[in-house]
């Protein structure tokens, strides 16, 4: 199948504009707990986000795509990436209470985005390996619809959680989530590879 350079040119621009808005969603979601607990001022936070997801994403990009080049699997590293950036993600988020100063809360968050970042450019990867070409876009678009409905159930579940035990008690269940979610990239997912689909 063949299409236009027109309709390519559309696509992207198309995907460039989704990326855009939904980061607009990211960054507020990734900035609020500094912000209102007055850690940083918004401008400042704003800037440490947009800092860590560049270096986030191009590093961790660069680095897998460097691993796959020199003949190395790509499955492995991308599994590799997901268990480490769920770790990363879950230590973070369990020191939160223990962090007494700015700094402490601001590296922490560092680290916390910075493991996100290892995450979100892994799940494309991860979910066009599985699909192949015939089925990239219902799979993603199934992934999306299920991670933007945890996007709205895990605020209210951490609002109930903080309301009833505390917010080290929500830090806590946040960060034993990301180390089931590590323990799963290790045993629960199957061997990352196309699947057959007639």
């Amino acid at each position: 199948m063949t299409i236009s350079l027109g309709l390519l040119v559309f696509i992207i621009l198309i995907a460039l504009a989704f990326d855009y808005i939904n980061g607009f969603h990211d960054a507020a979601n990734s900035i609020a707990t500094v912000v209102s607990t007055r850690v940083l001022t918004p401008m400042q936070a704003v800037a440490w986000a947009a800092v860590f997801n560049f270096v986030a994403a191009f590093g961790f990009g660069a680095w897998s795509d460097r691993w796959t080049r020199s003949g190395r699997s790509e499955a492995a590293i991308r599994r590799g990436m997901m268990f480490g950036g769920q770790l990363a993600a879950a230590a973070a988020v369990f020191a939160l209470p223990y962090a007494h100063t700015a700094a402490e809360l601001t590296v922490l968050l560092c680290i916390a985005g910075a493991a996100t970042g290892a995450l979100s450019l892994n799940t494309y990867a991860i979910a066009q390996m599985f699909s192949g070409t015939r089925a990239v876009g219902t799979w993603v678009g199934v992934q999306n619809a299920a991670g933007n409905i945890s996007g709205i159930v895990g605020p209210i579940v951490t609002g109930f959680i903080v309301a009833d035990a505390g917010f080290t008690a929500a830090c806590w269940a946040t960060a034993a989530v990301a180390w089931a979610g590590a323990l799963w990239w290790i045993w629960g997912v199957p061997p990352i590879r196309e699947i057959a689909l007639d």
